[in-house]
C-alpha cells in the first residue's frame, strides 16, 4: 500500500505545486508509530534535500520535541501538501487536492495521536474555526478514536511568550506520558 501511495504522489499533477517543486515528500519516519506529526508545508530547503525539519524552522521545532523527550525518530512526520510551494504560501485548493493522500497515511498508520503543528493542519482535521490559541493544550477526538493534539506553528513560537512555549512543552510531555501508559498496559 505504501509503495502505491508513493507512486500516486510522485505522479500527481492535480495542482500547480508539482510544476515548481523539486521533490515530492509523502512523509518520513516510523510507519508503525503511535504518533503522527502533521506539519503545515514543505520548505524550499526541505524540498531540495527531500527531508523534513532540516531548515531553521524545523530545527527550532525539534528543540520543543527534544525538551519534551518526544523522540521524533519514533514518530511519523508528514505535511498537508506533498510538494513544496518553494517559499510561497500554499493555497487551500492545493491542500484539498492532497487531503486524500493525508487520509490514506492516517489510515495506514492508525496512530494514537496526531500532533498538528499550527492552524491549517488543526483546522483541516478538526473542522474547527476557533483560534489556535484556544485549541492548544487540549486533545480532540478524531476518526477511530485518534487524539488530535494541536500545538502552535514555528512562526508563532518564535515570537511567543515563555508561558506559551512552556505550554507547548507540557502538551508534548503529556503525549509522551500517554504513549508510555499505552506501552505498559
Amino acid at each position: 500500500m505504501w509503495r502505491d501511495l508513493e507512486i500516486e504522489v510522485d505522479l500527481c499533477s492535480d495542482c500547480n505545486l508539482r510544476k515548481i517543486t523539486k521533490n515530492s515528500i509523502l512523509g518520513e519516519g516510523d510507519r508503525e508509530s503511535s504518533v503522527m506529526i502533521l506539519l503545515d508545508s514543505i520548505s524550499t530547503e526541505e524540498d531540495d534535500q527531500k527531508e523534513l525539519l532540516i531548515d531553521e524552522n524545523g530545527k527550532y521545532l525539534k528543540k520543543f520535541f527534544e525538551f519534551a523527550k518526544l523522540d521524533i525518530k519514533k514518530c511519523y512526520l508528514t505535511t498537508l501538501t506533498k510538494c513544496s510551494a518553494r517559499g510561497d504560501m500554499v493555497d487551500g485548493k492545493c491542500i484539498m487536492k492532497c487531503k486524500n493522500f493525508l487520509i490514506a497515511q492516517i489510515a495506514l498508520i492508525n496512530p494514537e495521536f496526531i500532533i498538528t503543528v499550527g492552524d491549517k493542519p488543526t483546522k483541516l482535521l478538526l473542522k474547527n474555526k476557533e483560534d489556535i490559541r484556544m485549541l492548544v493544550g487540549n486533545a480532540y477526538e478524531y476518526i477511530g478514536g485518534i487524539k488530535v493534539v494541536p500545538i502552535y506553528d514555528v512562526q508563532y513560537l518564535l515570537r511567543a511568550s515563555d508561558k506559551e512555549k512552556w505550554k507547548v512543552v507540557r502538551v508534548l510531555e503529556a503525549v509522551v506520558d500517554s504513549m508510555k501508559k499505552l506501552i505498559s498496559d
